[in-house]
């Protein structure tokens, strides 16, 4: 669909138009003006009166006040229903789906904010009857997520941008990046958000980015779900129905869109740093990102990337054009997003196997055809050396290669429950945001559980969002008795969201509670050996236990290093009895892989 405002330039101040007959579907007028034609995009406070303004003005729009941000300022919820019901339950009893739009994540990418904006006017106007696209559709618009950053506004944030002439900052009140917070929640920001998502319960959501890297011919380009991440029912939809719509419907109009362009090569030691002519691939969003946390919850995430070098006023539109179509899809196909939804919360609340990790099989590959720039080393205008850039006088349109298949390297078979211990109280919390079903202990009891060790690990090099996230973690397992005490929770793997369940509490998962460090008192040892007050103990030990001495003896005998080492016979005792620790790298979340009954309140 052609862009419905391409001759309507943005004027220098908001102008906000107060009519007598509010509420009424007689106002012919914008209600709101914004100023993107002149590469300004409105700071926060703006942005919050001109969506009061239209809720103000049309029955069929309101403006929702939600908890706080880390900047003090609350959250903002923005929907429009056509028939005047803003009650998510009664919504969803009535068979319509909810596309949910969050804006300003990163502020200094504001193309989203503006974009949602101008097309809420419009469609409450009814220009172009895009009301119709409201039949079984309710659309729901966080104005600005970021807002500690959106207050913060410069015009030199992002380095790549010629405009607009102000935008906000990447960081939030807390310096913390926002679309890597979303399972951790260490913001008010991210719980608030996870409160409205819960709420609304969007079929359909996205997020508005702008993207810094690769220079090609399009404005706009899509990070949309990975398929073979998604349930089998979602995947097929979304490759074969709603993917094809989306991009052929986007190429009717103003603004063509493609993948995001990762470059990949797979001959290349650097493959991902080669030139998008070797081939682009998609990747899979893990759950710290907003569409990745969306689809642990079986709802379809996509997010858009205007391009950072193209024009402010074209960054906009493309974002607009992008909304209405999605929205365009979203009520066509309702009832088949609507069941699709329901069948797969389902299946998943039954299934047995979840893949936690996967890797890109490079033996697969469709081809699109891709409109870019000749690449190579190019003279720096600044300093005069040659650095790899994008040669804009030279384009070009060709077949490359679409690496878009994966296949799973971990998979893990849930378990029937999940315990957790109370005195994990950061983890409950989390559970309890999300909406997880859980029971607790009626009374103090010795459990048969399933445990895990954490044998080894790596760190990431560079701290992330506050925290050394765990990378390729080893474990080892064991079945063990452990005393739990009344309160202590009990998780029962038969939900909808058994995904969240699965990848927030085993250890190996990419983005789950172990990588992001909230159990990291357990590699922790508390207990210890001194070389001098242990050796009365050890002695006892190996004239109390013959078999072990025998062990320990013939160690020596066979390790002379080890038979003249002190510290080193006394930590084989110590490490290989009972006087060992054995909470030490003991992961605190056991599982009980049988249906037991369990004393529970």
């Amino acid at each position: 669909m052609k862009s419905i405002l391409k001759s309507v330039p943005g004027l220098v101040l908001v102008t906000i138009f107060i009519f007598s007959s509010c509420n009424t579907n007689t106002i012919s007028e914008d209600v709101i003006t914004l100023n993107y034609a002149n590469n300004v995009t409105p700071g926060y406070y703006q942005v919050i009166e001109m969506y009061q303004q239209l809720a103000n003005t049309f029955k069929e729009a309101k403006l929702i006040e939600y908890g706080t941000t880390d900047a003090g300022k609350p959250l903002h919820l923005f929907v429009i229903s056509k028939n005047k019901d803003f009650k998510p339950e009664s919504i969803k009893k009535d068979g319509k789906t909810i596309l949910l739009i969050n804006n300003g994540i990163h502020p200094g990418e504001p193309c989203g904010i503006d974009a949602s904006l101008q097309f809420a006017n419009d469609i409450l106007l009814n220009k172009n009857n895009l009301k119709i696209n409201l039949d079984n559709t309710v659309l729901c618009i966080i104005p600005v997520y970021n807002v500690g950053g959106a207050l913060n506004r410069s015009h030199y944030h992002r380095t790549g941008h010629k405009s607009p002439k102000e935008s906000g900052f990447r960081g939030n009140a807390k310096n913390l990046d926002l679309n890597r917070d979303f399972v951790k929640c260490d913001t008010k920001n991210a719980v608030t958000f996870t409160t409205i998502f819960h709420e609304w319960k969007p079929n359909v959501f996205l997020d508005t980015h702008t993207t810094n890297g690769s220079d090609h011919q399009y404005t706009q380009t899509l990070i949309a779900p990975q398929h073979n991440s998604m349930h089998p029912i979602h995947g097929k939809f979304l490759t074969d129905v709603m993917l094809p719509e989306l991009y052929e419907n986007m190429k009717k109009g103003d603004y063509e869109i493609i993948p995001y362009v990762k470059p990949f090569d797979p001959s290349s030691e650097n493959s991902y740093d080669s030139s998008p002519k070797n081939g682009i691939l998609s990747y899979i969003q893990t759950a710290k990102f907003s569409s990745g946390y969306t689809q642990l919850f079986n709802c379809l995430g996509f997010m858009t990337e205007n391009h950072i070098y193209k024009s402010y006023y074209d960054r906009v539109m493309s974002a607009y054009d992008f909304i209405n179509e999605l929205l365009i899809f979203t009520n066509n196909h309702s009832d088949e997003i609507f069941e699709n939804k329901k069948q797969v919360s389902e299946m998943i609340s039954q299934q047995e196997d979840f893949n936690l990790t996967h890797t890109l099989d490079t033996t697969k590959y469709n081809y699109i055809e891709f409109k870019g720039y000749e690449a190579g080393m190019l003279k720096s205008t600044v300093t005069g050396v040659e650095r790899y850039g994008y040669d804009l006088t030279k384009p070009y349109t060709q077949e490359i290669k679409y690496y878009d298949y994966y296949k799973p390297t971990l998979i893990i078979k849930k378990p029937a429950y999940y315990v957790i211990p109370q005195a994990w109280n950061e983890i409950i919390e989390r559970f309890k945001l999300n909406k997880i079903e859980m029971k607790q202990l009626s009374k103090d009891t010795a459990l048969t559980v399933e445990v895990y060790y954490i044998e080894n690990f790596e760190d990431e090099r560079r701290q992330n969002n506050g925290h050394r996230v765990h990378r390729n973690v080893e474990v080892k397992k064991d079945v063990q008795q452990i005393n739990y005490y009344k309160g202590d929770y009990v998780v029962e793997v038969n939900q909808a969201w058994n995904r969240y369940i699965v990848e927030m509490l085993e250890p190996q998962a990419p983005d789950g509670f172990f990588a992001w460090n909230f159990f990291d008192p357990c590699l922790e040892s508390r207990e210890y050996f001194s070389s001098y007050g242990f050796e009365a103990n050890a002695l006892k030990y190996l004239n109390d236990h013959p078999v072990f001495k025998a062990e320990f003896e013939k160690k020596k005998q066979d390790d002379p290093e080890f038979a003249e080492n002190h510290r080193a016979q006394l930590a084989y005792i110590y490490y290989n009895s009972e006087w060992n620790e054995v909470s030490y790298k003991r992961y605190p979340v056991t599982r009980i892989n049988d249906n037991v009954a369990l004393p529970i309140l």
